[in-house]
């Protein structure tokens, strides 16, 4: 894939009134700094020679010249300050010794040696010494002091009473220190975005202000005159392909200032922690296409395992990255139970596995997959009892869970759910929308803007996590873009490396996996799932046309529902075991029909047929959850089972 063809800053970072207008290269003044310290030192051998002539022999003139040095000396170490420590040293000593020699000239004369050959070599000296300052200045375009900082500080001060350092630019940054008056603070200057903006007609998202540690009224104000982003990023392909998922961070984007962008899902204990990510967008903003960027470089570590649940879009957005998923979940009862098996078997077997090995999180080579969650759409399942256990209870187990979807309004989602994630990833918001719900208030305070996006800046983003330093919060991103093709490509040509889902996991997973084996398992026999649903004119041996024989063909039907008898002749009891056998294999039949679930209400045939009552019942089916081969999961609301795969181990 080609790459994309870079933004060169234009001339002077484009700011209006902070840099000279001179464009065309001039010579003579490009030569000019670096006369002026040989001139000087030349000019100054005939001065000192008359003023010899002049005053050799007067005390007076000779204290006059000593005082006058030392006031020169004091005066570069304080103007040189804002230069930095060197700039400021050398300046500095180099006018004291040049100080010191015009004294002992003028007493002594300067043809006279050694004072001629001191004024030869600091001649020298001296213009290699301020040519190589310039030079390694020049050199380092990162960070240049700016020529005049009138503009911006007539900018800032108009609006509020602020305190400008000396501006400079960073890469395609303009910085510069701003510090409040004593009982103001830097939220006067925040809310005064808007007018910093105009006057240099830039984007509102092109001034940030971020405040210093510990303080509430000195930060810094950065302004980016040119937007660096505005080019699509074409996919520069995996990160770290053949490592481990906790080895390197996921790379998927790029910064204004041209840094990748990359976020680390696994944590390490003293260093970060491992996080779930809650991701926003409206439509159109580009969430969908950074999901497959994220997908594609996930699937080329070798112990990773991504789970996907997308009840809505289905299979569509999986499609590029289909043949390395190990689960994917588009009906609506397997993501119930899914949510379900998550938090009731796999967070306590997957923690219980590391437990044995004195991990406190996963870590690589716990033997263990990592396990990338991904729900799509999720303000479906944002209420669901299970998935706040999940997020409370998953980081540890080493697995990551993904919410994504386009608000995350109270309404779509509880606090409880949106207080567990650490990692926030903001795509362009609905500008009714409050960003404060997708954003922290300190990255919006910081001057992050969302909703002046909208759908129409697709991949521009936001990014919040713990392994990313705060002050970056709000700076602006944009994700990669990848052709389908060459994420088909990466995922299949990297199956290799990939190790399957461990043991322990699959076990947890049980019936659910079972089911979806026959689609996620490269090779494996693709039988489909029986369909409860499918229509009754599809069936064979039913014929649509054929009415039932003991109904009046003239006659209207009635459709109303026969709800459920039972009969009110007590039968005789069988015995207890061979009442759990009939209701083993009761069970047993409703899963090969491809029930997943059933409530105690659902047994009464059973409870006709071996003349139990109910109490026995709840009883043996709470028999049938525990032991090492349970048939049963009980499900914490509604009464409702799982049905597990009969002889599953627990």
């Amino acid at each position: 894939m080609r790459g994309s063809r870079r933004t060169r800053m234009p001339r002077q970072a484009g700011m209006p009134t902070l840099y000279s207008t001179q464009h065309r290269f001039d010579l003579a003044g490009a030569l000019v700094p670096y006369l002026v310290t040989p001139t000087g030192c030349l000019l100054a051998w005939p001065m000192v020679a008359a003023a010899h002539q002049a005053w050799g022999t007067n005390p007076w003139a000779a204290a006059g010249i000593t005082l006058t040095g030392s006031a020169l000396s004091v005066l570069t170490w304080m103007a040189a300050r804002p230069r930095g420590r060197i700039r400021q040293s050398v300046a500095t000593t180099m006018s004291t010794l040049g100080a010191a020699w015009v004294l002992g000239a003028t007493i002594n004369a300067p043809w006279q040696r050694p004072w001629l050959d001191l004024w030869a070599a600091g001649t020298v000296t001296g213009s290699l010494a301020f040519a190589i300052l310039r030079l390694l200045a020049k050199a380092n375009p990162d960070e240049q002091p700016t020529t005049d900082s009138a503009g911006l500080r007539e900018a800032v001060t108009a609006l509020k009473d602020a305190t400008l350092g000396k501006p400079k630019t960073r890469g395609a940054k303009v910085i510069t220190p701003v510090a409040m008056p004593r009982g103001d603070t830097l939220a006067e200057l925040e809310g005064s975005r808007d007018q910093v903006a105009s006057y240099f007609d830039v984007e509102s998202t092109a001034v940030r202000v971020h405040r210093n540690p510990g303080s509430v009224r000195t930060g810094r104000l950065e302004i980016v005159p040119v937007d660096q982003l505005r080019t699509p990023i074409p996919w520069a392909g995996p990160s770290a392909p053949g490592r481990s998922v906790g080895d390197a961070p996921l790379r998927f984007g790029r910064a204004e200032d041209g840094d990748p962008v990359a976020l680390w899902l696994t944590g390490r204990p003293g260093v970060r922690p491992a996080i779930h990510l809650r991701a926003t967008g409206m439509t159109g903003s580009g969430k969908t296409e950074w999901a497959k960027v994220m997908w594609g470089d996930y699937l080329t570590r070798t112990d990773g395992a991504l789970i996907v649940v997308d009840t809505v879009k289905r299979d569509q957005t999986v499609k590029p990255i289909r043949p390395g998923v190990t689960l994917l979940i588009t009906d609506d009862e397997q993501a119930d139970a899914f949510f379900d098996l998550l938090a009731e078997r796999v967070i306590p077997a997957r923690t219980a596995a590391l437990g044995e090995q004195d991990l406190s999180e996963w870590m690589p080579g716990c033997g263990l997959s990592h396990l990338l969650v991904w729900v799509e759409e999720s303000a479906a399942w944002s209420d669901h009892p299970a998935l706040v256990a999940v997020a409370e209870r998953a980081r540890t187990a080493g697995i990551c869970l993904v919410l994504s979807q386009q608000r995350w309004t109270h309404d779509r989602a509880p606090t409880s759910l949106r207080s567990q994630f650490a990692a926030n990833i903001c795509f362009g918001i609905d500008g009714r929308d409050d960003p404060n719900l997708a954003l922290s208030a300190a990255t919006v305070d910081a001057g992050a803007c969302p909703e002046s996006w909208g759908a129409s800046k697709p991949g521009y983003f936001y990014l919040e996590a713990p392994s990313i330093p705060t002050t970056r919060w709000a700076t602006p991103c944009r994700s990669e873009l990848a052709d389908r093709s060459d994420i088909t490509d990466a995922v299949t040509g990297w199956a290799p490396i990939r190790k399957p889902l461990d043991p322990t996991t699959r076990a947890a997973l049980g019936t659910l996996m079972a089911h979806t084996d026959a689609v996620t398992t490269p090779g494996a026999c693709r039988h489909p799932i029986p369909d409860q649903r499918q229509d009754p004119a599809m069936r064979p041996g039913v014929n649509p046309t054929d009415p039932p024989d003991d109904c009046d063909p003239s006659q209207e039907l009635d459709t109303t529902p026969t709800p459920r008898r039972f009969s009110l002749t007590l039968p005789t009891s069988v015995d207890p075991g061979q009442a759990r056998a009939v209701l083993r294999q009761h069970i047993a039949a409703l899963s090969d029909q491809g029930h997943t679930e059933l409530r105690p209400a659902d047994l009464g045939d059973v409870l006709e047929q071996i003349g139990y009552t109910a109490a026995w019942l709840t009883k043996a089916l709470t028999e049938l959850t525990t032991g090492t081969t349970p048939l049963l999961m009980k499900i914490d609301r509604n009464g409702r089972y799982r049905i597990l795969r009969p002889g599953q181990p627990a």
